[in-house]
């Protein structure tokens, strides 16, 4: 590890930051991240512009860099040794240490107190959102353990345990950031998208009708006129997550419609007799919206799932094109199966860049193991060719 001589939240230190792959973001990379999916980070590392930190934001990080402070002579007094904040790298990677031990074998890191971590941390057993960012701080300084403290600063408040690195995760994460500046490369920012909320037709006039006997009052033609030519207006054709949006707020609208032509209806029939002219226009208008209030919910459900498809389908030729590339390289040998739930990433996501986010990061995942089991190949293919050089013949099972 390369110790580097700058304060942590310093402009020095950001600026390492930006030239490096860090601890912090290595949740995001591996899709495990509370906040921040893995395209945000693909943007971020791409543009090199981090949003602006709101006061909120920064009374969190002050309140939790005072109870860092706070807690470290706590675990000191628990290790015997005391610790001393570092930044280190290992190649492209970087880890921000809350803190180290003289000889580097023993990390501390912190995190403010909420009673989900803590229910982690009496288990023994914390969520990848938190055990990414401490592997990677494990092997770029080289340390045995890292002493993972939930608190508040407090005594009263403080829980730990002792991590350490898990077998297999450390070539997992290694793994993850190739693949990850593999597709940083081919990266393209897509337009900021906007809050997609749907947008009801036209608004019409309160349908308003009063009888003695007889139609004394209405604006039935004025409600007719404006009702057929708004629900005409309808679009049918979804391309984007605003037309869908705008297409289920129509589905609702048309039902609106149909509620409010009966309750006329009702009130009317409340008056006097059925009146031919009356009741022909109104169902006229029902059954119009009712069409397409229908055929506008199977446009919706029908694209909904094109779009799905589109989306697994390209992911999965992805994958398709990263296995084939693997396989020219193992010559005779090819990969066993990956797999890959690219249905399973996109359920409950409801718009096209949450199910494409969703998407991306399983095939990042599956191209990962894709990847750690080639190198697993490799290793021992070479170790047949050392191994059994004059022996050949006898692995035609190779």
């Amino acid at each position: 590890m390369k110790i580097h001589n700058v304060a942590q939240g310093s402009a020095e230190w950001h600026a390492l930051r930006a030239q490096h792959f860090t601890a912090s973001e290595a949740p995001a990379m591996m899709g495990a991240s509370k906040y921040q999916t893995r395209t945000e980070l693909l943007t971020l590392k791409k543009t090199g512009i981090t949003p602006d930190v709101t006061p909120s934001q920064q009374f969190i990080f002050d309140k939790g860099h005072a109870t860092e402070a706070a807690a470290r002579p706590l675990v000191e007094v628990q290790i015997g040794e005391e610790l001393y904040p570092v930044v280190g790298t290992l190649g492209n990677l970087l880890a921000s240490m809350d803190g180290a031990t003289m000889l580097g074998e023993t990390l501390f890191e912190h995190k403010l107190w909420n009673e989900s971590l803590v229910a982690q941390v009496k288990a023994g057993e914390l969520d990848p959102h938190y055990y990414w960012q401490l592997e990677q701080q494990l092997l770029v300084s080289g340390a045995e353990r890292v002493i993972f403290v939930c608190s508040d600063g407090t005594a009263e408040n403080f829980v730990s345990m002792e991590y350490r690195p898990v077998a297999g995760r450390a070539e997992q994460l290694v793994e993850g950031w190739k693949q990850f500046e593999a597709d940083l490369a081919a990266h393209e920012v897509a337009d900021t998208p906007s809050i997609v909320v749907g947008k009801a037709p036209d608004e019409l006039p309160a349908l308003r009708i009063e009888l003695t006997g007889m139609v004394t009052a209405s604006n039935l033609k004025v409600f007719e006129q404006s009702a057929l030519a708004v629900i005409d207006s309808v679009k049918t054709t979804l391309t984007t997550d605003q037309d869908f949006a705008d297409a289920k707020k129509a589905v609702k609208w048309c039902g609106d419609v149909e509620d409010a032509v009966t309750a006329a209806k009702k009130q009317a029939l409340s008056q006097t007799q059925t009146i031919d002219e009356l009741f022909s226009a109104l169902e006229r208008i029902s059954k119009h919206a009712r069409e397409t209030r229908l055929k506008v919910d199977k446009l919706v459900k029908a694209q909904e799932l094109a779009v799905k498809t589109n989306i697994k389908q390209k992911a999965e030729q992805a994958l398709i094109d990263h296995v084939a590339a693997i396989n020219k390289t193992l010559g005779k040998v090819v990969l066993p199966s990956v797999h890959a739930d690219f249905v399973g990433a996109m359920k409950n996501k409801r718009t096209i860049a949450s199910l494409q986010d969703a998407v991306d990061t399983e095939l990042a995942r599956a191209k990962i193991d894709a990847s750690q089991t080639a190198d697993s190949i490799r290793l021992n293919l070479t170790s047949l060719a050392e191994l059994a050089a004059d022996h050949a013949f006898l692995f035609n099972d190779l």
